[in-house]
């Protein structure tokens, strides 16, 4: 089992990373922007699982150097999307495969971003949420797959 979490602020979600790996054996990978949630979906290491979770905030910088994970799309979403990366890492999820289970961990209760999320979204958690809270949110994502 391979999870990632991308937030900015990685204290937010580094105790429940530290369960999963004790308690379930699960490659957790936590990171803190758009540009190495994308590498982490695309690592082409030999023998690395796909990713089965990722568990995400909206409000995520795209990275320093977003240019080269991104591409071409990088300069649009630059001006548009600097601090929405969630929205961002959404669309690289449909270049995927197979596409993960997405668990939208945040603050955002913007009712136009959230129908943005749409249904490939199993749950949202609100931020900043219990360590029990978002550990169970996680545990019955991984149950749905």
């Amino acid at each position: 089992m391979r999870l990632l979490f991308v937030d900015d602020d990685p204290e937010n979600v580094e105790i429940v990373a530290r369960i999963l790996r004790d308690a379930l054996g699960a490659v957790v990978e936590v990171v803190t922007t758009v540009e190495e949630a994308v590498a982490a979906l695309h690592d082409a290491t030999p023998g690395a699982a796909p990713i089965d979770l990722v568990v995400t905030d909206l409000f995520i910088p795209l990275g320093h150097e977003h240019g080269g994970a991104l591409g071409p799309r990088a300069r649009r979403y630059a001006e548009q999307l600097e601090h929405l990366g969630g929205l961002v890492l959404l669309d690289e999820l449909d270049r995927v495969d197979p596409v993960p289970l997405l668990l939208a961990h945040t603050a955002c209760s913007d009712p136009i971003l959230i129908k943005l999320l749409g249904e490939r979204v199993v749950a949202r958690v609100p931020k900043p949420a219990p360590t029990e809270v978002l550990l169970d949110a996680v545990l019955r994502a991984l149950r749905e797959r």
